[in-house]
Formats: structure tokens, sequence, C-alpha cells
């Protein structure tokens, strides 16, 4: 199986990034540091979920899951869980649909990957949490991060805990590298 790294190389090429791992020179549309009242805290203006963002996370990891062979349902939703795009790949299974709007849901909700949630569900901070009314503590689920603020999460379904964790944790690196 591929790393992370050869994974997000390979998809930030094919969506046109040039040198993945360099980041982009900051322009007037990039975020924007500003100061806070704490010295120890920068928050970003203009992070925002739109629809041209969803679609390239959702471009990035049906490319991760071709490259791996696995057919996905891919779900992407804003800083208020409310879901802006949903992919599903031809002959994906149709529990997948739920499943990964449920773990983008609660990426952001919980402010966390949803592998995370699931380990703290069992006698961690979140101790007897369990799924259910949009949760779904399963690998699969990150929330979408600009700084220190979160503008989205990512729901990935349809193959192993681990492969869907692989290819949603490529999907946000390769937007945090593009955007």
């Amino acid at each position: 199986m591929k790393t992370i790294e050869e994974l997000v190389a390979q998809v930030a090429k094919n969506i046109g990034a040039d040198k993945p791992p360099a980041p982009k020179p900051k322009t007037a549309e990039k975020p924007v540091p500003v100061k806070t009242e704490s010295a120890k805290e920068v928050t970003y203006k203009n992070c925002k979920m739109t629809l041209e963002t969803a679609k390239k996370a959702a471009e990035a990891a049906v490319i991760a899951a071709k490259k791996i062979g696995v057919k996905i349902v891919v779900a992407v939703c804003d800083e208020g869980a409310n879901l802006v795009l949903l992919n599903a790949m031809d002959d994906s299974y149709i529990a997948s649909v739920r499943a990964a709007q449920d773990k983008a849901y609660t990426a952001v909700a919980l402010k966390m990957p949803t592998h995370a949630a699931l380990k703290e569900s069992r006698g961690g901070a979140l101790d007897g949490l369990t799924n259910g009314n949009g949760i779904l503590l399963l690998g699969g689920g990150f929330p979408l991060e600009c700084g220190n603020k979160i503008y989205g999460g990512i729901g990935v379904s349809g193959g192993t805990k681990e492969q869907d964790t692989l290819i949603a944790a490529v999907a946000k690196e390769t937007l945090r590298i593009l955007l």
C-alpha cells in the first residue's frame, strides 16, 4: 500500500499542484492571519467551505480511491456540518452514502478525526459516546481546518477503516496544499 505522502503527491499532481508539499504563495484570496486577544492564537479570514472547494476535496478522494482500488462515497460539509457535496463512485455501496455523511458530520461536530473520536469513546474524554443521531465512530472522517478554525469536514466510506482513513487524509492534505 502506498504511503500518504506518495498518494498526496500523486493526487495533488492530478488536480493541478506542481510540487505538493511546497505551500503556494499567498494572494488576496488566501487566508490572512489576524491577531487575536491571545498572542499564541492566530485566526484566519476567508476560510469558508464553497462548492468549488468541496469539489476539489471530493476529486482528491476519488483519485486516491482509484489508486488503491476502492469504490467510495465522499461527503463534504461546511463548518456547521451541513452537507455541501455528496459524490458516489459508480458501483459503490449504498450503505456508504449515509456513512460518509455521518463521518463528515461527526468530524465537524466533535472537532476531531472520527478514528480519534472512536478511541476517545473507549475510556477517554468521550467515554460512553455511541453511534447514532448522525455520529459515526469509524475511521474515514476529518475536520478541514484553516489555521485554528474548522471550516468543514470530509467523510469517506466504502473501504476498510484504514482505507477510508487514508483516503480522507489524502483529500484533507491535498486540499491544504491547493488552498
